[in-house]
């Protein structure tokens, strides 16, 4: 002998059909065409605290990697990165290879607006010469090439400070 039970299907299965559409997930990847971008500075064998400045395409574009490398580096050397002035990694040692700072993956991006800011400020506590290289992985939309010209950088070339170098002057926003 059986019996059988009906269960009116309603409440929490009914609220289920209730559930507004997501229409985008927030910071998912929209974007299809792979950017990579990459500079770099030399640094004289001098203490100090020099920049170096990265502006990501005058176009839209979801951000998901940062890249740093640093050659002769000295163990008490550090960085500081901010991306849009907003500052992302605080007193960062290098590491002796190639350092990926991976922000986003597959599923996950930042967007960044046109001609974003990036500025990686290396304090050279060792005074030893080095070079810093910064590069930067992208997405952006896909758009035929406009040129196949290579230019040819001057690699030597040292950027020296444009302001005072004190060891407490750490912060570019707010200069404390």
């Amino acid at each position: 002998m059986g019996f059988h039970v009906v269960y009116v299907a309603d409440g929490e299965l009914t609220k289920v059909k209730k559930v507004n559409y997501v229409d985008r997930i927030r910071n998912f990847a929209y974007l299809n065409q792979p950017y990579n971008k990459m500079t770099m500075i030399n640094i004289p064998a001098i203490e100090g605290i020099y920049d170096l400045e990265y502006e990501s395409p005058d176009e839209d574009t979801e951000l998901l990697a940062i890249v740093v490398t640093c050659s002769g580096y000295g163990e008490n050397d550090y960085y500081n990165l901010w991306v849009n002035g907003e500052l992302w990694f605080d007193t960062w040692f290098p590491t002796e290879v190639k350092e990926g700072l991976y922000i986003g993956t597959a599923t996950y991006v930042y967007p960044c607006d046109p001609k974003t800011p990036f500025l990686l400020r290396f304090v050279n506590i060792s005074g030893t010469a080095k070079k810093i290289w910064l590069g930067v992985r992208f997405l952006k939309n896909r758009t035929p090439a406009i040129t196949k010209e290579v230019p040819i950088l001057d690699t030597l070339a040292v950027k020296a400070p444009d302001y005072p170098i004190t060891s407490d002057y750490l912060d570019p926003i707010s200069g404390s």
